[in-house]
């Protein structure tokens, strides 16, 4: 009896010291993996959606999560793969953004169930098998599509999809390695709770456990419903804290559980201690630089309204307006222009303001060439930038954050004008771009929280070199 309470404190200050190292440690990494993950999920679905292989899902906004789930895995038909693999990849996304968004990276929020809840999520598709024989339908569609632009002649397309593939295979696996050391431990620190609740009130006889184990798990699950209620009861789990403590190899058993659960703290070299600031960046790049397509898809929108706008406003008065344009020194060829309502950021109501639609669409697109540049890893930017000192990369995320933002406010106004102003017998033609909008204001958001978050470590470093600190 004494050996098995030494036992159990034992365990107990081994599960508390493992706590301590999973949210020390793994959490961080964990909560850094999905979020590349997410990137280059993101990556994949964008380009997919540009050519066209994919379409927007007009059900995505109607979503209602509270919880992390799986897409539809069930089988579908050659006819119904775009519409199916558009609504999986449309909700995949989304989990991946609530994930993202809401879930707390620590042991006591992310629970077994909840272990199992992301296992499922990281596994939808298989992207370390990611081909068109794979079982799975859903991974064996993706395959498909991703191969429709790889056997095309966009050769950017294709390195993006490439490298997106190759960063979800190896995040997905770090991913696996972080969520077994976190099962591992609920699974243990469960066993310990049965230990310690049910246990005591079950008698069992060494000489039943070791004849009728199936027996004895019985007892202890009926004793277990009724001190623990409703929680789940795992058979599997309390049958080997029944070989832990009473079959012939117990010591032996009871030691590996121990080393199992040993803290190995990493060794801090000269690499670890410095830690890339930079990554904060570059990673704030890669979010923002996830907005290309939608910011390329609003701009084309916008211009499609334009030319049926300007197609129906041809009458005598517009051609009198720019005969006395190029009259009296105009250039009628220096553009289309529309005079549009920009809010005030500080009392709110709208000023006019006067845009010269052609140059912002040109400015546009190449704003969007850039940003999808970036997304391929290898790419004469990307590598600028990631040899670059700190403070270049810096400006770098800060001014297309602010050039983004302006192309924002500017493509709401043009859309709201578009609206008020579009023809009614051609209203069937107008497309709106408010969804385009609300993608690109997400990837500035993430974009500016790894911005502020490198200039707090920044700040951070600073305070303990005035105070005499060496940072580590």
């Amino acid at each position: 009896m004494a050996e098995g309470q030494s036992f159990i404190q034992t365990l107990e200050e081994a599960l508390e010291a493992k706590r301590a190292q999973l949210d020390r440690n793994e959490m961080a990494r964990l909560k850094e993996g999905w979020k590349l993950f997410q990137v280059a999920f993101h990556g994949i679905s964008s380009v997919l959606l540009k050519k066209g292989v994919i379409h927007e899902d007009p059900y995505k906004f109607d979503m209602k999560i509270s919880d992390v789930a799986n897409p539809p895995e069930g089988p579908f038909t050659e006819t119904e793969r775009v519409e199916q693999m558009s609504i999986r990849i449309s909700q995949y996304e989304a989990y991946l953004d609530f994930l993202n968004n809401y879930y707390q990276f620590d042991t006591d929020f992310i629970t077994l169930g909840r272990v199992k809840r992301l296992l499922g999520l990281v596994k939808y598709f298989n992207f370390v098998q990611l081909t068109e024989t794979n079982a799975q339908p859903s991974t064996r569609g993706l395959a498909e599509l991703c191969n429709m632009v790889k056997k095309g002649t966009d050769q950017l397309s294709s390195g993006i999809i490439n490298e997106a593939i190759s960063q979800l295979e190896k995040t997905s696996k770090e991913i696996l390695a972080a969520l077994k050391a976190l099962s591992d431990f609920h699974r243990e620190s469960y066993k310990l709770e049965v230990r310690l609740l049910v246990l005591p009130s079950v008698a069992l006889d060494p000489a039943l456990v070791a004849a009728k184990k199936d027996e004895a798990v019985r007892r202890i699950r009926a004793k277990f419903v009724e001190l623990a209620g409703d929680r789940p009861f795992h058979a599997e789990l309390v049958g080997e804290i029944l070989d832990e403590d009473h079959s012939p190899n117990s010591e032996g058993l009871r030691s590996d559980l121990l080393v199992k659960l040993a803290v190995v703290e990493e060794k801090k070299t000269e690499k670890a201690q410095s830690k890339s600031y930079k990554g904060i960046l570059l990673e704030g790049i890669r979010m923002l630089a996830g907005s290309s397509t939608q910011l390329e898809d609003a701009v084309t929108k916008l211009a499609g309204n334009s030319a049926v706008i300007e197609a129906a406003d041809n009458g005598l008065m517009v051609q009198l307006r720019k005969m006395l344009k190029r009259l009296f020194g105009g250039s009628e060829s220096a553009g289309v222009r529309y005079e549009v309502g920009m809010p005030d950021p500080v009392t709110g109501d709208r000023k006019p303001e006067e845009i010269d639609f052609t140059a912002f669409v040109e400015e546009g697109m190449r704003k969007a060439r850039l940003l999808s540049s970036l997304l391929l890893r290898g790419g004469p930017t990307l590598k600028r930038l990631e040899s670059a000192p700190d403070d270049h990369v810096f400006k770098f995320l800060e001014r297309n954050i602010e050039e983004l933002q302006r192309m924002i406010k500017r493509l709401n106004a043009l859309d709201d004008h578009f609206k008020s102003v579009f023809p009614a017998e051609e209203r069937a033609k107008f497309r709106g771009v408010k969804s385009e909008i609300t993608t690109v204001k997400n990837c500035i958001i993430k974009a500016n929280q790894k911005k502020h978050e490198y200039h707090a470590q920044m700040e951070e470093q600073q305070q303990l070199r005035r105070l005499g600190v060496k940072p580590d």
